[in-house]
């Protein structure tokens, strides 16, 4: 049986179409793997983004929680210093405190040495009121320096 003339040209539209039909899917699927490709690289990169987001917040945490352990240490030191040197303030004044008694029967030697001696420790206690002064004035001048260093928001 020969097939009639219309037939041919039929089949090859059919052809045609299934051809373009098959190259549509595949050229859709080529697309949608190229998509969930890009897809997948834009999940990895925020995945590696927010990792390492999370790394620096762990260091910064850790900084942070050090500095902040420090700080307490030198405030129990601190104040443990100024328990010492309350003490010894304490104590000093208790023995000034008989001095004028003592003076008023000590021998005129005795007086004198007392007078040069409290004259060298006063010597010596208004050197260290200006070292601790002049500490002061260097520390208060680094925390302006760095208050104004700070980046500001505006």
């Amino acid at each position: 049986m020969i097939a009639p003339e219309w037939l041919k040209p039929a089949a090859a539209g059919l052809l045609l179409t299934l051809a373009f039909a098959a190259g549509w899917s595949v050229n859709g699927w080529r697309a949608d793997a190229e998509l969930a490709n890009r897809e997948k690289a834009w999940a990895d990169a925020i995945a590696w983004s927010s990792q390492q987001a999370l790394e620096r917040y762990q260091i910064m945490e850790k900084t942070k929680d050090d500095a902040i352990k420090a700080a307490e240490q030198r405030a129990a030191s601190n104040r443990a210093d100024a328990d010492r040197a309350a003490a010894t303030v304490d104590s000093m004044r208790k023995q000034l405190a008989g001095v004028p008694a003592r003076i008023a029967t000590a021998t005129r030697a005795a007086v004198d040495e007392y007078a040069a001696t409290a004259s060298e420790l006063l010597t010596d206690c208004t050197a260290q009121y200006q070292r601790v002064a002049e500490q002061a004035d260097g520390h208060a001048s680094d925390a302006a320096l760095i208050r104004d260093a700070w980046p500001a928001v505006k």
